[in-house]
């Protein structure tokens, strides 16, 4: 049933706002869970269509998996002999290639045979990353207040765009055109990537942590820490939507293929799917923790559309197939 009413361009929330827990309501059990990490994970990223992802595990390093069910194809780390901490990965849009990073490296793997294709040091401090979609270029959300990007093919930066704080999620459209990037410093910005053009900054009221851009360009969604989701049109920089706010934020967003709908991902465990043109609430799941870790909430580190249900990934190292 929708959540959400229109006023003028604006669609704000209609549902009430629990002490505690936040504005969202309480959502179905996922359909099938597995695991991927015993104790849990530091990153976890799906490639766009779902059937593959890539774990940073926070004790036994970065891995590729094939999903569903869970399948474990690659274990993928920096340095020979140790496991890697992966902060932070992306899939190209054709999927030949897999990009991991940690604080200060990058490898570049080929996803089919599992060889690394090239392996670089960064000068600075890597909080995200985004990969174009023939896996040419990274997109690094960098904690020295830029979001780079960077040849990773070949080597060399090709742009700086910079912030006023660090940056701490970047995003690309499906024509490697549009950057989108959020930061500590309030703003979500869109950029032009060719010239490194400031195309839009966008207001917040706290840290801005999520940021994702249709594949079409059209749609920018964003985050910032305790307030409403938020649905931008790019092309006027409007807001058009706002979703109830979570009891912390959004930790992850994803569009569907044709723009129309919006899955995102809450730090306090639900999954929701929404209509982007009224903001209309479609289905919602919440995950919680394994007894392992008795965790009634776990943040939600990524979601997917799969060819015939959704998923998402949990920091407690938990895949969930929703239906």
């Amino acid at each position: 049933m929708p959540c959400l009413k229109t006023s003028a361009r604006l669609v704000t929330s209609t549902l009430c706002c629990l002490l505690l827990t936040g504005c969202l309501p309480g959502g179905d059990a996922p359909e099938s869970t597995a695991t991927v990490a015993n104790q849990g994970v530091y990153s976890a990223t799906f490639s766009q269509d779902g059937q593959w992802l890539m774990v940073g595990s926070i004790h036994n390093g970065g891995s590729l998996w094939s999903l569903w069910p869970p399948e474990r194809h690659f274990d993928w780390n920096h340095r020979e002999g140790s496991n890697t901490g992966v902060l932070a990965s992306a899939f190209s849009a054709d999927q030949h290639f897999v990009a991991s990073a940690d604080n200060r490296t990058i490898v570049l793997w080929q996803r089919q045979t599992g060889e690394a294709v090239s392996f670089w040091n960064t000068p600075g401090d890597i909080e995200d990353l985004a990969l174009s979609s023939d896996g040419r270029y990274a997109l690094l959300a960098m904690r020295d207040y830029t979001a780079t990007l960077f040849d990773i093919q070949n080597g060399g930066i090709r742009q700086r765009l910079q912030h006023d704080g660090a940056v701490f999620d970047v995003d690309l459209d499906g024509s490697d055109q549009l950057a989108a990037s959020a930061s500590d410093d309030l703003t979500a910005r869109i950029w032009q990537l060719e010239t490194g053009k400031e195309l839009l900054r966008l207001a917040h009221g706290n840290q801005v942590r999520t940021v994702s851009l249709s594949r079409d360009g059209r749609w920018l969604f964003s985050s910032a820490l305790r307030e409403t989701g938020k649905l931008w049109e790019v092309s006027s920089g409007q807001l058009q939507i706002e979703l109830p706010k979570p009891a912390g934020y959004y930790a992850c967003a994803r569009f569907s293929a044709d723009g129309s709908q919006l899955l995102t991902g809450s730090s306090d465990g639900l999954v929701s799917l929404w209509h982007t043109t009224d903001g209309t609430l479609l289905r919602q799941w919440r995950i919680t923790g394994n007894s392992v870790w008795n965790q009634p909430r776990v943040l939600v580190e990524d979601v997917a559309f799969g060819s015939s249900h959704y998923l998402a990934v949990g920091t407690n190292g938990q895949v969930y197939q929703l239906q």
